[in-house]
């Protein structure tokens, strides 16, 4: 259920507030009868939500990383590596 209040009563009433958004209800708080802001519970994400993210970050790695030459270059020394490029 919305909610909306005042701001002043809001001030007055704030951890009520928190304890009702907290149960999962969402709160408005207006100035001058304009809506200014709304408290909601934080969304947690789920288990599987978590695991879908990080093998995306995984994904978006690997593909990037697949236009790169290897590390360390073979049979290059690391001198030779860091100055590719430069003239001499």
């Amino acid at each position: 259920m919305n909610m909306t209040i005042g701001l002043a009563e809001a001030k007055a009433r704030l951890s009520e507030i928190v304890d009702r958004v907290q149960a999962g209800e969402t709160i408005v708080i207006a100035r001058n009868s304009e809506p200014v802001a709304e408290l909601r519970p934080v969304r947690r994400p789920t288990v599987e939500e978590t695991v879908a993210q990080i093998r995306a970050i995984g994904r978006r790695v690997a593909k990037r990383n697949a236009r790169k030459a290897p590390w360390p270059a073979r049979g290059r020394a690391l001198r030779a590596v860091a100055h590719q490029g430069h003239k001499r």
